[in-house]
C-alpha cells in the first residue's frame, strides 16, 4: 500500500492548486484509484497543500524583504552620491569612497541583476556633483527642497544604465 505520492502526482496536485480547478474530493478519487486508502489520500494531500502554501508564503515573505532592503539601499546611495556636493566635499578621494560605496550597496540591492546595478550605482555618484554644480551655479540661496532636483535628474542616467544592461544582458534570466 503506498503511503508517499510521486513526484508527478505533487506536481499535478500543485498544478491544480495553482489553477483554481481543484477540487479535494477529485483528488481523494484518483488517489484511491490508484491504490491509495481514502484516509491516507486525504492525509497526502492535506500535506501536501500545507507544504504548498508555506513555499508560496516563504517566497512571499523573502520577496518583500528584498523589496524593502532595495529601497533602503537605494535611498543609501542616493544620500552617499549627495554627501559629496552638499558639503562641498571636492576630494578625488571622496569620489572613490562614494562610487565604491554606491558599488557595494548597488550590488546588495539588485542582487538578481548585480552587473547592472553595480555599475547604475557607480553612475549616481559620478554625475550627481556635475548636476548639483550645474543646477546651483551662481546662485546664492535656494530652498532645502531643491536639492532632490539634482537628485532626480542624476538618477535618470543611472536608470537608463540600469535597465539597458537589465534587458540586454539578463535578457534571458528569470527574476525569483
Amino acid at each position: 500500500m503506498n503511503r508517499t505520492l510521486s513526484p508527478q502526482q505533487k506536481d499535478d496536485l500543485r498544478l491544480s492548486f495553482t489553477q483554481g480547478k481543484f477540487s479535494a474530493e477529485a483528488a481523494i478519487i484518483k488517489l484511491v484509484n490508484e491504490g491509495y486508502e481514502p484516509d491516507v489520500a486525504k492525509a497526502l494531500i492535506v500535506a501536501e497543500f500545507k507544504k504548498y502554501k508555506k513555499e508560496v508564503f516563504n517566497r512571499v515573505i523573502k520577496r518583500s524583504n528584498n523589496e524593502e532592503t532595495q529601497k533602503v539601499l537605494v535611498i543609501a546611495i542616493m544620500l552617499i552620491s549627495s554627501f559629496g556636493p552638499v558639503f562641498e566635499v571636492t576630494s578625488p578621494l571622496w569620489l572613490s569612497v562614494a562610487m565604491a560605496a554606491s558599488g557595494i550597496a548597488g550590488y546588495f540591492s539588485f542582487k538578481t541583476k548585480p552587473i547592472a546595478g553595480v555599475l547604475a550605482s557607480i553612475i549616481m555618484p559620478v554625475v550627481f556633483p556635475i548636476v548639483y554644480n550645474f543646477y546651483f551655479a551662481g546662485r546664492t540661496s535656494y530652498i532645502k527642497i531643491e536639492v532632490l532636483i539634482p537628485i532626480i535628474i542624476s538618477a535618470l542616467p543611472a536608470l537608463l544604465i540600469y535597465y539597458t544592461i537589465s534587458k540586454t544582458v539578463y535578457a534571458n534570466v528569470e527574476n525569483n
